[in-house]
């Protein structure tokens, strides 16, 4: 834990359990969230070409309180795709919630398919919708605090989703990620209309500079297109001694305390 991190942050933090995150209180044991596995209906299953119907919901210790939760939703890398769900346990950024004292959100964790039989099988738009969909019909959790993050091909999930639906989210990061669905080193031809409907979220990349699975270019490639386009809430995290290897960024508390800085609702009210 970073020592006077949290006094800086609680000033900028509005909700109680906002605030029970930047103070950290020390004086509480850390304790593991409540992790159940939920399942999408057979019928809405069906509608998926590369889901996993089933899906990690882990929720704080006690509860979701009061107040209706922020949504984490976090997608994998490739390395995590298949079709047992509780290898997904002791992955980010569950792992690291269950070693906190506060847990600010309602983490969901949905599993990608392995290939099968020459399919390719990676993070699909429209599966997304389909899960985020039954979640708002499922799970209690604040529309106006949705926040997406994703590491390597879940980055790369990250950018794309975002960028078709942009209105789910009040924040995203993408860790390492890729910008093509042909692999981490496609690049799609589709990346001005990426840009133009990103634009206004608030966006943090993070990449290692030595990587050479998804060469950083495309993050550095996605923030200068970024702000180029009129971007004022974007920010690139260039890690100058890390590979491909990234995931330790995602136990950085600073992380989750920046997206939690995040509403739709204030996003609204700076429209003109």
């Amino acid at each position: 834990m970073k020592h006077g991190f949290p006094l800086l942050i609680a000033l900028v933090l509005t909700s109680s359990a906002d605030l029970r995150f930047a103070s950290g209180i020390a004086a509480e044991a850390p304790k593991a969230m409540q992790v159940e596995i939920h399942e999408l209906p057979e019928m809405v299953s069906k509608t998926t070409t590369s889901l996993n119907a089933k899906f990690i919901v882990a929720t704080p210790v006690g509860g979701a309180g009061a107040e209706a939760p922020p949504l984490l939703i976090f997608l994998h890398g490739a390395g995590q795709r298949g079709s047992d769900i509780e290898k997904l346990r002791e992955q980010q950024p569950l792992k690291y919630f269950n070693t906190q004292a506060v847990q600010p959100f309602v983490i969901v964790m949905p599993q990608c398919l392995s290939d099968q039989g020459g399919v390719k099988r990676i993070w699909e738009v429209a599966d997304l919708e389909v899960l985020f969909a039954h979640l708002t019909r499922t799970i209690r959790f604040d529309r106006q605090r949705v926040y997406l993050v994703g590491y390597s091909m879940g980055g790369y999930g990250t950018w794309a989703w975002a960028s078709a639906h942009p209105e789910h989210f009040a924040a995203i990061a993408p860790h390492a990620g890729g910008l093509g669905h042909g692999g981490p080193k496609d690049v799609t031809p589709d990346l001005d209309q990426w840009v133009k409907r990103l634009a206004r979220l608030p966006i943090r990349i993070v990449h290692g500079a030595q990587d050479k699975v998804v060469p950083s270019e495309r993050s550095e490639r996605m923030f200068e297109m970024l702000k180029a386009s009129g971007a004022s809430q974007v920010e690139l995290r260039m890690l100058p001694q890390k590979d491909h290897g990234i995931g330790d960024a995602l136990t950085d508390e600073e992380l989750y305390a920046w997206l939690l800085k995040h509403s739709r609702k204030d996003d609204k009210a700076k429209k003109p």
